[in-house]
């Protein structure tokens, strides 16, 4: 929220567009320059830590320098992430806190959105109409609960006691 804000706030003030681009989009840039995947296709499941047990997931593949979405963001718990047919990488930082719960039939790149895999898409972006007026660059949402309750923090205690 602070980065659109700011983005916005600078558009406005330059009377320029916003050219918004995805978390897991980046992350997915980042793992396939890492890899020096300059292949004609790759695809990459990027995974960012959402924290309370859970990761942003999404799939892209890139065909010709091109990214094109497989899968939206979603919300899951590290072991209901299913690997989609022919990913060829996984990336992000979720692989320290939740590596054993995580498909391990491909290659795993630790990678975070960089402000270089930005750059490196923006182009293609740009070139795809992308860029908006600052007032509808919007963050995106993916999980609206932020917090558990005091019953669900309580309960998972409790069944941590449990013997």
């Amino acid at each position: 929220r602070t980065a659109c804000s700011v983005a916005q706030g600078l558009a406005f003030g330059a009377q320029v567009p916003v050219l918004a681009v995805e978390s897991l989009l980046a992350v997915a840039e980042q793992a396939r320059y890492s890899a020096l995947a300059h292949h004609r296709q790759v695809s990459v499941s990027a995974l960012l830590d959402a924290r309370m047990d859970e990761v942003y997931a999404a799939t892209y593949v890139v065909q010709d320098g091109q990214w094109s979405t497989l899968r939206a963001a979603a919300l899951c718990r590290p072991e209901d992430f299913v690997l989609a047919q022919g990913v060829q990488i996984l990336a992000g930082n979720v692989f320290a806190a939740y590596g054993q719960r995580l498909p391990s039939a491909c290659q795993q790149i630790a990678a975070l959105p960089t402000a270089s895999a930005m750059l490196r898409l923006a182009p293609q972006l740009l070139a795809q109409g992308r860029a908006v007026p600052a007032a509808q660059a919007l963050p995106i949402y993916v999980r609206d609960k932020v917090a558990k309750t005091t019953a669900e923090r309580a309960a998972e205690k409790a069944a941590r006691a449990a013997p």
